[in-house]
């Protein structure tokens, strides 16, 4: 009886909001952001509020040669927006809050030649190996990340193109570093583990990668409400 009545309350409760979507459409906005290309639903649930579900992706590759070690990497853009729009003055301006899960990643490769070094946290390796040693490196953050920001559009309520902008903070915390290499080194004249490397390298660059905690979102995208 409690799960029936329970599910009666919600039923009734979402009749306003779903009459509301029906009588305001939906939009399909296309947009390019400083988290990718994506493309997102937004519908009105009240007057003033507006809820949106996105997603964007971009890939970035690159390489590099200094001092005998090469670098190669990958920048990977993967998300899933999950926002709510504030309209406080029933106008074009919003305040948004909301959730992105958050998968982007960067990812290093670096071929290190037979007697070049590679330093970390203060301490020199060189490559012992003939054939070269390798340091790999992939850099991740929090899988789910809160998102506050302000941005200006048209509430999806009329058919028709309308543009948006949207600039905000995601809260994505400190990156974390995770680094593999391959080969022989050593330190100071001295044979060492990869292990040891490993563990130099990450702390370095967890250290070095600390305070991005915080990354700007920048958005502009066109829109058509059905």
């Amino acid at each position: 009886m409690l799960k029936r009545a329970t599910l009666a309350t919600l039923v009734l409760a979402a009749l306003p909001m779903q009459a509301y979507a029906a009588d305001g459409m939906v939009k399909l906005d296309a947009h390019v952001s400083t988290l990718g290309g994506g493309l997102e639903l937004a519908m009105p649930m009240t007057e003033r509020y507006t809820a949106r579900l996105g997603f964007n992706q971009f890939k970035f590759s690159a390489s590099e040669n200094s001092g005998g070690v090469t670098f190669s990497g990958d920048l990977k853009l993967s998300s899933v927006t999950t926002l709510v729009d504030w309209r406080p003055w029933s106008g074009v301006t919003h305040l948004t809050a909301g959730v992105i899960f958050n998968s982007n990643k960067l990812e290093l490769s670096g071929t290190v030649a037979n007697g070049s070094t590679y330093d970390a946290s203060g301490t020199t390796f060189t490559c012992a190996a003939t054939g070269g040693c390798g340091v790999n490196t992939s850099v991740g953050f929090n899988k789910v990340s809160p998102y506050l920001g302000i941005g200006w559009s048209g509430q999806p309520k009329k058919q028709g193109f309308s543009f948006s902008t949207d600039i905000g903070i995601l809260f994505q915390g400190s990156p974390s570093a995770t680094v593999n290499s391959q080969g022989t080194w050593t330190a100071g004249g001295v044979s060492t583990t990869t292990t040891a490397l490993d563990a130099d390298a990450q702390k370095q660059l967890n250290s070095d990668l600390s305070s991005f905690k915080y990354y700007p979102v920048v958005s502009v995208g066109i829109g058509y409400t059905f």
